[in-house]
């Protein structure tokens, strides 16, 4: 179905613009849709947010996204299994508004949407290969044909990415921000008399130094509000502590112990069986995906062996959709189906010590420094963090055609869903160290965690999803639509959740299973056609409120023996947000040949009720045993009360053409293989996006990324059957290098970390790549 008939907000890359431009990362398809951003960091803390949310707080282990994925009709929730190159798509959209009462999982704000090609019973084989920037070489093939004529066809789509990152490790001289990583992807397409059934199974993993995007610039210049600095500097402290010097505050030269890769792993399999009863289709969609990532985080800059944190991640899926599909194009058009889903995640987080660790946490008296007791090498803080999420639904739809111009659509799911998960503490000791006690005191004082367990938490939810969707065929060209849409999702799971403890002496847990998030999302939009498809203008308006909305909240109600709040981040809800804007895109067949395309987004993301707000670290000055008169405790909260979400642009703008001319024998004489015609192309695409604060709203310095355009352009020929494409490009032209646009790119560091900014993944690259149909 063509998008212009769909009565929904759709942006969608077809595959041909995606072979053209090279896109095959999700930050690649975000440069041709504004409202949508991966925020790929690594396989576990990327942050796929469309309209400016994600997940509220936290990684997505046991956090439900706003923004949802699915891939060949099968919905997979852990952010990990979005890491991997698309190199054989059939189309890639998002999908806004609450997703799930037409399949798959029930999703808030929207989903990003990847379809590949279908295995074809022509015999297909192309080759390709690029070569960039920074030794940066990919290999694809995709080879496809039949195995019995008209009956059994095949698919096979592999890649090999390799290349370097853009700056160097000093000390082990590992190239940082690389590419390492290769997939594969097979498919089977059975077609019986009344049945089609498509199975694919998919393999991908990554060596990446991929967790490298920060880096210190500055030695410590944290101020407090009150007008307090910290005792020491990061860079005094280093001198004092450890004898050393501060080597570098260059983040492109950092001085890293012991860098290790993120060592990531990736299996899906899935089966589709669509089989005709009578003028219905029934659809069977069956998956299972494994997820694993083994980090191997770095040990400490400035040439310091403290500690290194990481979090082993473990993630398994299982789903399965049956589904009943009325016949197309009658007055009545319905959909009902059944939706079962479980997800289970093991999450380790550990902490482990080494051999600068006893100094570098030990107490300071007259300028000595004292090591702390029993810390020793080997020594780690761990905690298995695990979350579970079990939903069975049941969802229908229906579209009526009132006339021929107006039709009406309605859609409901009700889902039954069980969240549960647990947090166990625990350490590892070296024997012969002292006592367990004294080795866990040891860890304490480290800031590492004392032996806890939660227990099990469980909570129920019966969520329900429904919208309202009518459509309005003005006349030939233009088509009004409306939306109102309810969503619901369950409760996230804190896999951090910790005891907090006073003086050695338990106090509380913080909440495992937060309360669940309700979205409420009202839109109109029009779209519209003319001049024959030569011109296409879509555009949105919408409002979404959204409530209980999943984000961190900072406990100060626990206090130590002085007074002080212990101040325990945890995983709570705020009562109210809210998303409003417009979107539009449309192209333009400006003559033969030439499309101008554009996209853009107006977004207000914005707190409405937030009283209870974390603060930030400026606010946190030392409070003295003994505080004299009229000393100025810090706040323990602030209000974000309509205030703005401070990583999300108010403005976003692609735009690009591209142009194909038909060049015929332009390259006779140089032999047969160049007698045959060819077709010369140019694109060029600029994604812009409006300045965003890159530091907390109510920091003591703060920071606004500018306004900044990525932009990519190509050219090459084609034969004009298609057979032999060779295309030179170049990606990011003006080498913008923004913050990373996580809302706190830059931090003014503290007494044990130096100042820090995060940076753009990629500067300007430019390369070739030959593409092949080899038959």
């Amino acid at each position: 179905m063509q998008v212009e008939k769909i009565a929904r907000p759709i942006v969608v890359v077809d595959p041909k613009t995606a072979q053209r431009e090279q896109l095959y990362r999700l930050e690649d398809f975000a440069q041709k849709i504004p409202n949508y951003r991966p925020g790929s960091g690594n396989p576990r803390t990327a942050r796929p947010a469309i309209r400016g949310v994600s997940a509220g707080a936290g990684t997505g282990d046991g956090s439900e996204f706003d923004t949802g994925f699915m891939l060949d009709n099968v919905f997979f929730r852990h952010v990990g299994f979005q890491w991997a190159d698309y190199i054989d798509i059939e189309s890639a959209e998002v999908a806004l508004g609450p997703q799930g009462t037409a399949g798959g999982k029930n999703t808030t704000v929207g989903s990003f949407v990847v379809r590949t090609q279908l295995p074809s019973f022509e015999r297909k084989a192309t080759l390709e290969t690029q070569f960039g920037s920074y030794s940066h070489v990919m290999q694809r093939v995709n080879v496809t044909g039949p195995i019995i004529d008209d009956k059994l066809a095949y698919r096979i789509a592999a890649y090999y990415d390799h290349g370097d990152g853009w700056f160097r490790d000093q000390v082990s001289g590992a190239s940082l921000l690389n590419n390492n990583r290769w997939g594969a992807r097979g498919q089977l397409l059975y077609i019986g008399d009344n049945f089609t059934n498509r199975f694919i199974f998919n393999i991908s993993q990554s060596h990446e130094y991929n967790n490298n995007n920060d880096g210190p610039y500055a030695d410590t210049f944290q101020v407090f509000w009150n007008g307090t600095r910290p005792t020491r500097t990061y860079s005094q402290n280093l001198r004092l502590r450890l004898g050393l010097p501060l080597l570098t505050i260059d983040p492109r030269k950092p001085f890293n112990t012991d860098n290790g890769t993120l060592d990531q792993r990736l299996h899906m399999v899935s089966n589709e069986l669509n089989y005709n009863i009578g003028e219905n289709v029934f659809t069977s969609i069956s998956a299972y995906g494994n997820f694993r990532l083994l980090p191997r985080n770095d040990m400490g800059n400035n040439l310091t062996e403290i500690s290194k944190g990481a979090s082993d991640t473990y993630v398994d899926q299982f789903s399965q959709e049956f589904r009943l599909t009325s016949p197309r194009d009658e007055p009545l058009e319905w959909q009902a189906g059944l939706f079962a889903f479980y997800d289970y995640v093991w999450n380790r987080a550990n902490t482990i010590y080494g051999g600068d660790a006893a100094r570098w946490y030990g107490t300071v008296s007259n300028g000595v420094v004292t090591p702390t007791p029993y810390l020793l090498r080997g020594m780690a803080s761990n905690r298995d963090g695990k979350a579970r999420d079990l939903q069975f639904a049941a969802y229908g739809n229906a579209t009526y055609h009132v006339d021929e111009q107006l039709a009406l659509t309605f859609g409901l799911r009700d889902s039954w869903e069980v969240r549960s998960g647990s947090n166990f503490s625990w350490i590892t000791a070296v024997p012969g160290n002292g006592s367990v006690l004294d080795q866990q005191a040891a860890i304490v004082a480290a800031g590492g965690q004392r032996f806890y367990d939660t227990g099990g938490q469980k909570a129920t939810l019966n969520a329900l999803t429904g919208i309202f969707n009518p459509q309005y065929q003005y006349n030939e060209n233009i088509m009004l639509y409306g939306i109102v849409g309810r969503g619901e999702k369950a409760g996230a799971v804190n896999t951090g959740a910790q005891g907090i403890f006073v003086g050695g002496v338990f106090q509380k847990f913080q909440p495992v299973i937060t309360k669940p998030e309700t979205s409420w999302d009202y839109e109109l939009g029009a779209k519209s056609v003319w001049f024959d498809g030569g011109l296409v203008v879509n555009a949105n308006l919408y409002w979404n409120d959204i409530y209980n909305f999943q984000t961190n909240f900072v406990d100060t109600s626990v206090v130590d023996a002085n007074g002080v709040p212990t101040r325990q981040t945890y995983l709570g809800v705020a009562p109210h947000a809210r998303l409003r804007g417009l979107e539009f895109d449309g192209r333009w067949n400006a003559f033969e040949g030439f499309w101008f395309n554009f996209s853009g987004a107006i977004t207000e993301a914005r707190w409405i009720d937030f009283d209870e707000a974390p603060i930030d670290a400026s606010w946190i000055w030392n409070v003295p045993n003994n505080p004299p008169p009229g000393f100025i405790r810090p706040p323990t909260q602030v209000s974000r009360s309509n205030s703005r979400f401070n990583a999300v642009p108010v403005y976003s703008f692609n735009a690009g053409f591209n142009y194909e001319r038909k060049l015929g024998l332009l390259l006779e004489g140089f032999g047969e293989w160049w007698n045959q015609p060819v077709t010369g192309f140019v694109y060029a695409n600029v994604a812009w996006q409006d300045k965003t604060l890159v530091t907390d709203p109510y920091a003591f310095y703060r920071y606004w990324q500018p306004a900044y355009a990525i932009t990519n352009l190509g050219f090459g020929l084609h034969t004009d059957d298609e057979r032999y494409n060779l295309n030179f490009w170049v990606k990011n032209l003006t080498n913008q290098l923004p913050l990373v646009n996580n809302g706190t790119a830059i931090d003014p560091g503290t007494a044990t970390a130096p100042s820090t900014l995060n940076f753009y993944r990629f500067p300007r690259t430019i390369g070739g790549t030959l593409r092949i149909s080899l038959y």
